[in-house]
């Protein structure tokens, strides 16, 4: 018996380390979220356009292809609550544009609402911010299964990955092969219809705050509805999509600091600029930051 529990011992010491200092480890692992708040703590008070949205807009945008100091503040799955966030935490000295994507999905519903709510915890840990008191909302080790925590930690203090997948100035710049346009056309028009519509009333009232921000601070607002290609566009439910335009067009044509721009089924972007049904790869979100650059010039 003494023999067994020495051996499980020299068994379990190890792995009970490991837990506890899991969380400091994994903390330290750089990340999109650490290296954005840090560049916006440092840089915000000199950009002048500001790229706000969800992953249509992280490998979307380049602000490489935009004219003036501009950065590209969102993240995978970003809702637009937190894009009121991120504008209320920093200083604007200099800010001319802020520019939304309002996609299908966007006025149906929040981060910490969806399959992703694992995410709030980025906002929490590495932006200083007080979204959730879960514990689970302020934990990298509670928030993420165990499995994927230990490879996370293997990747970066073992075999030495990059574990920022953004460029300097926020763009998604990870190349992927292309998908299947057809499948991913299909599976995202199915994962972005909402059964449920009534969180357009409460989307509204923060966009309503986010152009009264604007407002008082001589900012102007570009909305644009991201370009995709047709096997998503066709798959989309129309009373969803025709509220969503609907809203936006009313906002913008209410107040004469923001422009509304529908590219959803733009002409110009073919199957070419795609890396899957629903997102530009690099050729595309050139295509679209120029695009972009060329409507706030005009």
């Amino acid at each position: 018996m003494k023999q067994f529990l020495i051996k499980t011992s020299f068994f379990l010491i190890p792995i009970v380390f490991i837990v506890i200092t899991m969380e400091p480890l994994l903390r330290k692992i750089p990340n999109d979220y650490e290296y954005k708040d840090s560049y916006l703590t440092k840089n915000s008070e000199h950009i002048k356009k500001l790229f706000l949205g969800s992953s249509h807009t992280y490998y979307g945008v380049n602000p490489e292809y935009i004219a003036g100091n501009s950065f590209n503040a969102s993240h995978i799955s970003q809702s637009i609550d937190l894009d009121y966030e991120i504008i209320k935490k920093y200083k604007w000295d200099e800010l001319d544009y802020i520019i939304i994507p309002v996609d299908y999905f966007t006025l149906f519903g929040k981060l910490s609402d969806g399959i992703e709510y694992w995410r709030v915890k980025n906002y929490n840990l590495y932006y200083d911010m007080d979204l959730s008191n879960d514990l689970s909302d302020n934990s990298e080790l509670l928030s993420v299964n165990f499995k994927s925590n230990i490879i996370r930690i293997i990747k970066f203090y073992i075999l030495d990955y990059h574990s920022i997948t953004c460029s300097k100035l926020g763009f998604g710049n990870i190349y992927k092969e292309q998908n299947d346009l057809l499948k991913t056309g299909e599976s995202a028009a199915n994962r972005h219809t909402k059964s449920n519509l009534s969180k357009l009333n409460e989307s509204v009232a923060i966009l309503k705050e986010i152009i009264d921000f604007a407002s008082k601070n001589n900012i102007d607002i570009i909305f644009y509805t991201s370009p995709a290609y047709k096997t998503y566009v066709s798959k989309l439910e129309q009373n969803q999509l025709n509220l969503t335009i609907k809203s936006i067009t009313e906002l913008s044509e209410k107040n004469n600091n923001c422009k509304y721009f529908n590219l959803l089924d733009d002409p110009e972007f073919y199957s070419s600029d795609f890396r899957d049904a629903d997102h530009l790869n690099p050729d595309g979100a050139k295509k679209l930051s120029l695009k972009l650059d060329k409507l706030m010039s005009n």
